[in-house]
């Protein structure tokens, strides 16, 4: 994504996005180019996270109400999603599953994502 890319998920989401997912998004992972990341893992267009984060703002999760801490970043295609928090001082990612309605860390740094996302690709 590029810096526009950043002001208008900020002003279209009213969130000020951390530092640490404006680092990765703004310098997508090579490794995840050649994948699907881009359009499920790790999105790469501002109007996926827009669109997604503004729907569980408004809509809830499930019938629960959204943490306001977690920014989307990216789904699996079957309702989970792959966030980082707003307030975070490095990038880590928790997985919001929506069958046990619950968040678990999945990766603690960016090397762990990818190494983690792409390791799952490769067992489907």
């Amino acid at each position: 994504m590029t810096p526009e890319d950043i002001i208008k998920i900020e002003k279209e989401t009213n969130l000020k996005l951390p530092l640490h997912y404006i680092e990765v998004i703004t310098n997508y992972p090579s490794e995840l180019l050649n994948c699907d990341a881009q359009d499920f893992g790790l999105w790469n267009s501002p109007d996926e996270v827009i669109e997604e984060n503004n729907t569980v703002r408004k809509d809830g999760y499930y019938g629960e109400k959204w943490p306001d801490n977690y920014l989307i970043i990216g789904h699996n295609g079957c309702g989970d999603h792959y966030v980082t928090v707003l307030d975070g001082t490095h990038f880590s990612v928790g997985f919001s599953d929506h069958e046990e309605m619950r968040c678990t860390k999945y990766a603690d740094s960016l090397e762990e994502f990818i190494s983690k996302y792409l390791t799952e690709q490769e067992e489907i």
